[in-house]
């Protein structure tokens, strides 16, 4: 079973180095493309070809619409046959279900997954500086904050789906995935809380992510431990940090470029039979 924590994809004030926060930023072309990109390198075979069970992202349209592009992705490669139901339970993991895990057919859009809300400095650029005038406000959403969101999702959405899959599957969950997608940020906090639930030894070192980017946990499907709340985890190993293979010879566009909907996909200037650059 895999746990990844996606970054969304390239942003206007990305490109112009603004602080976004809770400002709902638009994808440029580029990003667009590398939502796609990376939908295709997680659920197809040339790439991690894993089953998305879950898919959670921030309500902001930068995350909704990265992790859009993943879930289409999949639909994509079920509807070309290439993916189906996985993971049927066994009697060994005494849950007396033996339905099979099914691909997410939705993405669980939550405002708790959204980035730190900057307050009065939300659209400013990365270096400005404020003159130390006495009434300067921070007013900047706090790491408590934060983490208090990341705690919520974690009791209320992503330990549950966690323990679910764990249960339900067994030897075909190696390409069983769980998908996050939010902001760079949030994502430092919800990672860090995350690790004191699985109580392991506290990992030190510091995680950022690019654009669709991904931190990659594959948990230990042969070992389980239960906490004091029940909940079942088990041990895990770190197999990417911030991976990007998908974006090769991707580039940033321009500030202005913002994507509307309307552009041509990059698969329709190919014919039938020539393949496509995703």
């Amino acid at each position: 079973m895999n746990l990844l924590l996606i970054r969304h994809g390239e942003t206007v004030d990305n490109v112009a180095h603004r602080f976004a926060g809770v400002t709902d930023s638009a994808l440029t072309p580029n990003g667009v493309l590398q939502a796609a990109r990376l939908g295709a390198y997680l659920t197809n075979r040339q790439g991690e070809n894993f089953t998305l069970t879950h898919i959670y992202s921030s309500d902001l349209q930068r995350a909704a619409k990265t992790a859009g592009a993943i879930l289409e992705a999949q639909s994509a490669a079920i509807d070309s046959g290439r993916k189906s139901l996985v993971g049927l339970s066994g009697p060994d993991e005494g849950n007396g279900d033996n339905a099979p895990l099914e691909p997410a057919k939705d993405v669980l859009q939550l405002s708790d997954l959204r980035e730190m809300n900057f307050g009065s400095q939300e659209g400013t650029p990365y270096r400005q500086t404020h003159p130390p005038l006495p009434d300067f406000k921070n007013d900047r959403e706090t790491t408590e904050s934060m983490a208090a969101r990341a705690n919520r999702f974690l009791n209320q959405h992503l330990l549950p789906a966690l323990v679910t899959v764990h249960m339900t599957s067994v030897s075909p969950a190696e390409n069983v995935a769980v998908a996050v997608v939010s902001h760079g940020i949030f994502l430092q906090i919800l990672r860090k809380q995350l690790m004191k639930h699985l109580r392991y030894l506290p990992d030190s070192r510091k995680v950022r992510w690019n654009n669709t980017g991904y931190f990659h946990l594959k948990f230990d499907p042969r070992t389980k431990w239960t906490d004091s709340r029940g909940l079942a985890l088990w041990p895990y190993s770190i197999r990417g940090i911030n991976v990007t293979a998908h974006l090769a010879s991707t580039k940033k566009t321009p500030a202005r470029d913002v994507a509307d909907g309307t552009q041509t996909k990059i698969d329709e200037f190919f014919k039938p039979g020539e393949g496509s650059a995703l």
